[in-house]
C-alpha cells in the first residue's frame, strides 16, 4: 500500500485526470444558472485538490515535523480549556 508522499502523487494524478477528462464537458462560459454554478464550484474544489496534493509533495520533513508539533500544542490546549471549563461547572453546581 502507498504512503506518504506516494499516495499524495497518486491522488495527484488522478485529480489532474479528472480534471482534464472534465474541464471540456464543464459548462463555464454559461450565463448564470445552475450548470455554471456547478461547473465553477466543480473547478474550485478540483484546484484546491489538487494545490493541497502539491503542498505535500513539496513539505520538507522539518515542516512536516514543526506542523506536527503545533498540532499537538493546539490540541492540548483545547483539552485544557475544556478541563477547565468542566472543573468550573462543578464548582458553580457544587
Amino acid at each position: 500500500m502507498l504512503t506518504g508522499k506516494g499516495r499524495s502523487i497518486l491522488y495527484l494524478l488522478i485529480a489532474l485526470a479528472m480534471l482534464i477528462y472534465a474541464l471540456p464537458r464543464l459548462d463555464l462560459n454559461a450565463p448564470w444558472d445552475w450548470s455554471s454554478v456547478f461547473g465553477m464550484l466543480w473547478l474550485g474544489f478540483a484546484l484546491v485538490i489538487i494545490a493541497a496534493h502539491v503542498n505535500v509533495i513539496l513539505l520538507t520533513e522539518e515542516r512536516r515535523k514543526e506542523l506536527a508539533r503545533i498540532k499537538r500544542a493546539k490540541a492540548n490546549l483545547w483539552e485544557r480549556r475544556l478541563v477547565e471549563r468542566a472543573s468550573a461547572t462543578k464548582k458553580v453546581r457544587g
